[in-house]
């Protein structure tokens, strides 16, 4: 069918057919395919961003600089809190349970001079840099790291100090910090004990206990974060308790009334008999005797090799009044006789199950 022209006479143009199914207009799927590979591609730009911000966030904490740190800081504040069973939970003194005595908190809470700040400088390798003051004295220190088969990171065996003590004669065991410490045994014919441990920084008070009879003269050592002026080690002299020193005292007493009772007669008998301080060496017969005490001997005891040896001090001061006969046998005359005497003791004391007894010599 012909179109007809249009009023300027010109041809009409024929429309073309609209596609079927729905499609788009040719040149759309292209521009559409477009979009969609941009919109994908800025996706995975945002993704990656967001896998990277995540990747920073997560690697810092995971790394070893990071964990040595951490570790370094609750140890260190573990050490300012005087609390040595959490700075051994964070640290390996590479010894074993037996050994690890002055670390628990018993022994390490009342120590002196704990460390009162530190600052981590640096975490690196294996090693800790840090600044630490203990009783006003700042010192840098490197503390050597270890790691745990588990992967985590500890305060390792060479940061530790030890303490050594030693005493001048066996005992059953020390005292720190007035917490007994079982000694070693020494073994037959030993001269003394000892003990090697290692410890916290801080000051620590020595001794020895485990027998009533002896005891010593107490001892300071430091452990210092700076280690040229450490006092680790003490050695320790045993002294006798006051307990023993009473009881001697009480022993001597009674073997003085033993032996003013009845005055030995010679220097021989007196002697024997462990009266040799209250002897009149009188060659002649005498008779009622009466000792008067003006001033008590006095003594140290010495340790022997398994005794304590009356060691006398100072001299006492007594009189003694009798008579002596100045006659014959068959015409005796007792004639009255006042003498000073200076009464000493003498002799070694003995532990026999466990009580002190007095051997004369």
């Amino acid at each position: 069918m012909e179109i007809p022209p249009s009023a300027n006479n010109q041809p009409r143009l024929t429309p073309p057919l609209q596609q079927q199914g729905g499609s788009f207009p040719e040149g759309q799927p292209r521009r559409k395919r477009k979009m969609i590979i941009a919109i994908a591609a800025g996706a995975a730009v945002v993704l990656a961003a967001a896998i990277g911000g995540l990747a920073l966030l997560v690697l810092p904490l995971l790394s070893p600089a990071q964990d040595m740190s951490a570790t370094a800081k609750t140890y260190f504040q573990a050490l300012i809190d005087g609390d040595g069973e959490k700075a051994l939970s964070v640290s390996d003194p590479g010894v074993p349970e037996n050994e690890k005595a002055l670390l628990r908190n018993n022994v390490y809470k009342s120590a002196g001079q704990h460390i009162d700040g530190y600052r981590i400088l640096e975490a690196r390798s294996d090693f800790v840099t840090a600044e630490v003051t203990q009783n006003g004295r700042k010192q840098e220190i490197i503390l050597r790291m270890t790691k745990t088969r588990e992967g985590a990171w500890k305060v390792g065996p060479k940061n530790f100090q030890k303490i050594r003590l030693s005493s001048s004669r066996p005992v059953n065991s020390f005292t720190v910090n007035g917490v007994d410490v079982a000694a070693p045994d020494p073994g037959t014919g030993a001269r003394d004990s000892q003990l090697l441990m290692p410890a916290f920084p801080g000051e620590y008070t020595l001794g020895v206990s485990g027998d009533k009879y002896a005891t010593a003269e107490e001892q300071k050592a430091l452990i210092s974060i700076d280690r040229a002026i450490s006092k680790s080690s003490g050695n320790l002299k045993v002294i006798p308790s006051l307990l023993l020193l009473d009881e001697t005292r009480t022993l001597l007493e009674n073997k003085r009334s033993e032996c003013t009772a009845s005055t030995p007669g010679n220097a021989s008998e007196a002697s024997s008999r462990g009266c040799s301080g209250f002897a009149l060496y009188e060659y002649r017969p005498t008779r009622n005797l009466k000792w008067t005490i003006e001033k008590e001997p006095t003594f140290t005891l010495l340790r022997g090799e398994d005794s304590w040896i009356i060691q006398p001090e100072k001299e006492g001061k007594a009189s003694v009044s009798y008579e002596v006969n100045s006659g014959r046998d068959d015409a005796p005359q007792w004639e009255p006789k006042v003498e000073l005497v200076a009464p000493r003791v003498s002799g070694e004391i003995h532990i026999v199950d466990g009580k002190a007894t007095l051997e004369d010599r």
